[in-house]
């Protein structure tokens, strides 16, 4: 397993590390943007998030992350990234290593690379966020997504082969505990058409979050 940790590329708006995968059966391509969490509770999410099958995992900068979640030694050390993903692959029986993804300045990352990335043509793209108790309107659930109409063959994927185009994909966009901020960070993803998701107005705690939103759109690719 090779890691490519470019910390020094000061053209690029991100840092990103990627992990080679070695190719397996194909799988609902699911892919999340996680607002960074707190060193600890990262750790602990890292092999659920493995565990649970996702292509790319994408890090990020929000409002309400400490910029000095950055100093972790997560970052300082990669492999002790790539360790954890694989603690995660080993429970589920799998060998497909997650894309990783690390974002220090999000507005950037969603004007320059998502598009590249994540094509909005092959992608459904989705951001969950708490309810409001005052919210006008009936909310949408992660089964109410719309899917684009359109297939793409290998666009936005790593791993060279169009095997994929298949299946339906989503990007889930989880923020930090407590939600994104309102309505900046709302209107900053809904404007590069992502679906606003809620699982109800209680506030959970990212790892609780993640693991049920990652289930609901697994589920929800199956049915397709």
């Amino acid at each position: 397993v090779e890691i490519d940790a470019d910390d020094d590329d000061a053209s690029s708006t991100s840092i990103n590390t990627s992990i080679a995968t070695t190719k397996t059966d194909e799988s609902p391509q699911i892919s999340l943007i996680l607002a960074l969490p707190r060193p600890l509770a990262l750790a602990r999410l890292l092999p659920m998030i493995s565990m649970m099958g996702i292509h790319h995992l994408v890090l990020t900068s929000a409002q309400k992350v400490p910029k000095d979640y950055f100093g972790s030694h997560l970052f300082r050390k990669p492999n002790e990234i790539r360790k954890l993903l694989i603690e995660g692959l080993c429970q589920a029986g799998d060998v497909k290593i997650p894309t990783v993804t690390v974002v220090k300045r999000l507005k950037p990352f969603l004007e320059d690379d998502l598009d590249a990335l994540f094509p909005k043509e092959c992608w459904a793209r989705v951001i969950a966020h708490p309810l409001r108790k005052d919210g006008e309107g009936k909310p949408l659930r992660m089964e109410d997504i719309a899917f684009p109409s359109s297939s793409c063959s290998g666009s936005g994927t790593d791993d060279g082969g169009d095997d994929t185009s298949i299946c339906p994909r989503i990007l889930l966009a989880v923020g930090p505990e407590g939600g994104w901020l309102e309505p900046h960070e709302l209107d900053m993803f809904q404007s590069h058409d992502f679906q606003q998701i809620t699982l109800g107005s209680r506030i959970l705690r990212s790892d609780v979050a993640v693991v049920s939103l990652l289930s609901l759109a697994h589920d929800v690719c199956a049915r397709r």
